[in-house]
This record gives C-alpha cells, sequence and structure tokens, in this order.
C-alpha cells in the first residue's frame, strides 16, 4: 500500500491552511500526479475526499479507471444531492468509482453544536474515514485466507520478531511499497 500524496492537499504542510481546499480544485493536477506516480493497470487505487465534489478527487477517479485503476472512492454521498459539483462535468467522485463507500457524514461534516459557539463544529470524516478504511483492510484479510491466501501484512514495530518479519516482506516486494521510511 502506497500513499498517492498530491502535494499541498493533506493540509498539514501548507500555509495558509487554506491552500489545500484551493488545489483540491485545481483542474489537471490529479492527472500529473497519476502519470508521475508508480500506478500501474490492475492496481488498486482508494480516493478519500468527503465531498467529492471538486475538480481533484473527481479527475482522479476519472484517470485512473482510464489507466485502468479499480478504483473504490470514500466519500460522503449526501454531497452530491445536496451541493453542486465543481467539475466541469458536473459529477462527483462516486460517480467514477468502481465502489463507493459512504461515511454517512452531513454536509458540512460539523457535527456538534453548543449554545454560545456560532458554527457548527467537531468534525467527524477523520474518524470515520479511518474506521471504515481499517475494517476494508480487515474483511479483505480474511477474505484473502478464506480464500486459501496468506494476507501480506507488515508487523507492528513494537512487536518482537516485527523487523525480521517486515525485513522479509520489504525484500520481496520492496519494488512495489514506494514510502518513505
Amino acid at each position: 500500500m502506497n500513499l498517492l500524496q498530491v502535494p499541498g492537499v493533506i493540509g498539514v504542510d501548507v500555509r495558509p491552511a487554506t491552500l489545500g481546499s484551493a488545489l483540491e480544485r485545481v483542474n489537471g493536477l490529479a492527472g500529473v500526479v497519476l502519470d508521475t506516480s508508480p500506478a500501474v493497470a490492475g492496481d488498486l487505487l482508494v480516493i478519500i475526499l468527503l465531498s467529492g465534489r471538486n475538480s481533484l478527487p473527481v479527475e482522479m477517479a476519472m484517470n485512473a479507471r482510464a489507466l485502468g485503476l479499480k478504483v473504490i472512492g470514500m466519500t460522503s454521498v449526501a454531497y452530491a444531492s445536496e451541493t453542486k459539483s465543481r467539475h466541469a462535468s458536473g459529477t462527483f467522485l462516486k460517480d467514477h468509482c468502481d465502489l463507493v463507500l459512504d461515511s454517512k457524514i452531513a454536509v458540512g461534516e460539523a457535527e456538534l453544536t453548543a449554545d454560545g459557539v456560532a458554527a457548527p463544529f467537531a468534525p467527524a470524516s477523520t474518524v470515520v474515514t479511518s474506521a471504515v478504511m481499517q475494517a476494508v483492510l480487515a474483511s479483505a484479510a480474511g477474505e484473502l485466507a478464506t480464500g486459501g491466501i496468506d494476507p501480506l501484512l507488515l508487523r507492528s514495530g513494537n512487536v518482537d520478531g516485527c523487523h525480521e518479519w517486515n525485513g522479509r516482506v520489504m525484500a520481496e516486494y520492496g519494488d512495489r511499497i514506494f514510502y518513505r521510511h
């Protein structure tokens, strides 16, 4: 599994903080990122963006499928009925995926309100997305094992024997694992 990072979009590495949201609206950025990535036909790309309405997620899914990748989109489907797409096609991320995982997060994403606080607060997308993705990985590992396939997994760095285990995985599959370590 590799992070296909779009510089500046994660939001914790840019200033001003609003730059990440602005970059999601840039046409053509997804194609450049995919063209310079190690992704090849047959790979699986998971695209996680709450609204799925901006150019980046829509184009990423469209371009990925054109390259022969399978696409899973993790998004809030409610945005497609309650907001307008910002992509020229008028479509959303959900419209270009082989599988859509609906986070069920409300538009605006703030889950709490309180007297004296003018705006809703407490976004839930990070927590929900993390939980759903962990469940997907656990289900996939279980399905592979049921089918007689030993799923390729790295072990926690805090477990005895982990360095030897992970070293074997990296020795065998390191040419397909591109994350920085």
